[in-house]
């Protein structure tokens, strides 16, 4: 009986031995290129312009009826650049005549509405808090805080992010509030006075 014929496929111990040195290298060169992509795709994506107090900030449009008011006007007109150590913002407006009356500073950004309707929360046994001689009712919200000036012709709305820890803000727009638009009473006959503007 004739032996098999037996050729050589290439398979043999040496070929086998490279086979897994490759299978090896892949084991090892796969998990660094793919560490590698993810610190350059952090890279790019941090390394793309964010809001800086130098760009045009979109303010969304809050019913103001009183914001083109004479107070509102007088108050607008008395604002500073800087409030406290924020830089004044430029807003990004366009012809939208619901952001009359709105000023900002810093970033993120503190915003400053005149002229905003009376919330349900005033009552006139809400609690204020006075500061600087002008009376503010605390509005939390989510990740900031709304200081509304209630003792005035208008009501004033200031929205602090929590991530401004200092009074500074509340404390320098009560001085203008306090040097720009006279004291009133806030309720009378057990009601919160109406604002100017409605």
């Amino acid at each position: 009986m004739a032996e098999p014929s037996v050729t050589d496929s290439g398979a043999g111990p040496a070929a086998t031995g490279g086979l897994a040195t490759w299978r090896l290298v892949l084991a090892i060169a796969l998990p660094v290129v793919a560490i590698v992509a993810v610190v350059v795709l952090a890279a790019v994506v941090n390394s793309r312009p964010v809001s800086d107090v130098t760009d045009p900030l979109p303010v969304s449009s809050v019913e103001a009826p009183g914001a083109t008011t004479a107070s509102c006007t007088s108050l607008m007109a008395a604002l500073p650049d800087p409030l406290g150590q924020l830089p004044r913002r430029q807003l990004m407006q366009g012809d939208d005549p619901l952001l009359a009356g709105v000023a900002a500073w810093g970033e993120p950004a503190a915003v400053l509405r005149c002229g905003v309707q009376t919330p349900a929360e005033l009552t006139c046994s809400a609690p204020v808090q006075v500061v600087n001689g002008v009376s503010w009712l605390l509005l939390n919200g989510d990740g900031a805080t709304t200081y509304l000036a209630v003792d005035r012709a208008v009501r004033v709305a200031l929205t602090v992010p929590d991530s401004i820890t200092s009074t500074g803000p509340w404390q320098e727009t009560s001085n203008v509030i306090g040097a720009t638009l006279p004291a009133r009473d806030i309720c009378a006959n057990g009601e919160p006075v109406p604002p100017d503007g409605g």
